[in-house]
């Protein structure tokens, strides 16, 4: 299977077609390549300009949850900055499109 991962640049739902291309895997299942995601979206976290110096972590990959409007994605994922100085964490929705693996 190829899972394609995905930055929001906003919300999730509201914000579907503005999304960025950050990595492809390729694995039998979501969960043979779940800690490759986790290290795609802290590695695209940290080298945002505007997060230098910030620790950056990521949440497992899960199905899209039933409350979601968006149904481009198959699962989500929700990445953390965390700030060493703010009030609070900054965080960031990733979405995950699974597609057949092309064979030639």
């Amino acid at each position: 299977m190829k899972y394609v991962l995905y930055r929001s640049l906003g919300n999730l739902d509201n914000q579907v077609k503005q999304h960025e291309l950050v990595a492809v895997e390729y694995g039998s299942d979501i969960y043979e390549v779940t800690d490759a995601l986790v290290r795609d979206v802290t590695d695209d976290l940290a080298e945002i300009p505007e997060y230098h110096g910030c620790v950056t972590t990521a949440y497992a990959p899960e199905p899209i949850h039933s409350f979601r409007k968006v149904k481009r994605y198959d699962y989500e994922m929700i990445g953390q900055v965390l700030p060493p100085n703010a009030p609070k964490n900054i965080v960031i929705d990733y979405g995950i499109v699974e597609e057949e693996e092309e064979t030639y």
